[in-house]
């Protein structure tokens, strides 16, 4: 590749949510930064990076893209003949668009874009979510100019000789103006009720939809005389895009319940909770933080290298939030959690401003500016 650049940013975020949303997030602040600035991303095609990136207005390039191996030099060689493909694909793209640098937020899909940035000597940065860094960002940690963390307690997990920068992590730019009432005068609920906001993800979480089920069955006598005792208590939950479709119109028949498949405005639905109770996923916890909300958190228990346990973990150690496992978690689990939390408001408030002070505001726009600061630099 030449030494001439253009003013050209390559994005490679993909899989879930997780790692597409902060990618969106750091590309509006660059834009913000740099208007002039051409940025595309790459990831597969048809897939949920593809649709939320063209949303957002930004340019898509698809590659193909493999799961990086678990372990084992052989696996390791496995992959990258399966890559091939999206390797050759990116390394074409790089020598056309000449990018100034190339940028990862994790997942599977960025391997053959940092692989083909490493062939082509393009300066590239990352970005870890998790307080555990996944496979991608460990493997191409060590070639990269920085590694964005978003927890302290990753730093040990990086070997010797890997450029490091706490950052946080960057949430969506409408986390920054929401408050609480106006959200609550928009969606039409009443000052007084006490919002509880119930998900499992973008693809729902069984365990938590079976229990919220449960407070219509095996505890159904304690839930009405729960909420006979407690009338303002409202439960909105997302039961997952692709669960049972029925489970949503079973759960809309218990009392004080209102079920979604998905929930479209799900940043208002949040800023207008008392109480958000559902998995520890990253960017989920970085906008209950944003939001100071207290939390209830059921880690799913088969997240790669356990790393929504790790994220609870700082959770609960920071007075942020309860903790339950997922193998214990049902109906009378979450019934008990609810009645214990309510019925002491002070905890509840105290474990939302430690939820805030654990909030790092402003994610994007720091990554950027030292992005721009290494990159001077060079």
């Amino acid at each position: 590749m030449t030494k001439q650049r253009n003013h050209t940013l390559i994005l490679g975020a993909g899989g879930t949510g997780g790692h597409i949303y902060p990618a969106l997030s750091i590309a509006d602040a660059f834009r913000e930064a740099s208007p002039s600035m051409r940025i595309v991303f790459c990831g597969e095609k048809g897939s949920l990076e593809e649709s939320n990136v063209r949303k957002a207005g930004f340019d898509f390039y698809s590659i193909s893209a493999y799961p990086l191996p678990v372990k084992g030099v052989g696996s390791y060689v496995s992959w990258f003949l399966k890559n091939l493909r999206g390797i050759v694909s990116s390394l074409s793209f790089l020598c056309k668009e000449r990018p100034s640098l190339v940028f990862g937020t994790g997942g599977y899909v960025t391997g053959p874009l940092i692989t083909a940035a490493r062939l082509c000597r393009v300066p590239y940065f990352l970005h870890e979510q998790n307080s555990i860094p996944g496979r991608a960002n460990r493997l191409f940690a060590k070639g990269a100019r920085c590694v964005f963390i978003s927890y302290e307690a990753s730093r040990s997990n990086f070997g010797d000789n890997v450029s490091l920068a706490f950052s946080g992590n960057p949430v969506r730019s409408v986390f920054q103006t929401l408050d609480k009432d106006s959200s609550r005068r928009k969606l039409g609920i009443e000052p007084d009720t006490f919002l509880i906001l119930i998900t499992g993800g973008s693809l729902g979480a069984q365990t938590i939809n079976e229990a919220v089920e449960g407070l219509g069955t095996e505890a159904r006598e304690w839930w009405f005389h729960f909420i006979k005792r407690h009338p303002e208590v409202q439960v909105v939950i997302s039961t997952g895009q692709l669960r049972d479709p029925s489970m949503a119109e079973r759960l809309n028949n218990i009392p004080h319940i209102q079920a979604h498949n998905y929930i479209e405005d799900l940043p208002s639905w949040l800023s207008a909770s008392d109480l958000y109770i559902g998995r520890a996923g990253a960017m989920t916890l970085a906008e209950v933080t944003a939001l100071a909300k207290p939390s209830v958190l059921i880690p799913f228990p088969y997240a790669a290298d356990n790393h929504q346990n790790e994220n609870a973990r700082i959770m609960k150690a920071a007075g942020a939030s309860y903790v339950c496992k997922d193998r214990i978690f049902n109906a009378n689990v979450l019934l008990n959690t609810i009645e214990r939390l309510i019925s002491d408001p002070e905890a509840l408030d105290l474990m939302g401003k430690k939820a805030g002070e654990l909030a790092v505001m402003n994610a994007a726009e720091k990554i950027v500016e030292k992005t721009f600061k290494m990159m001077d630099g060079a």
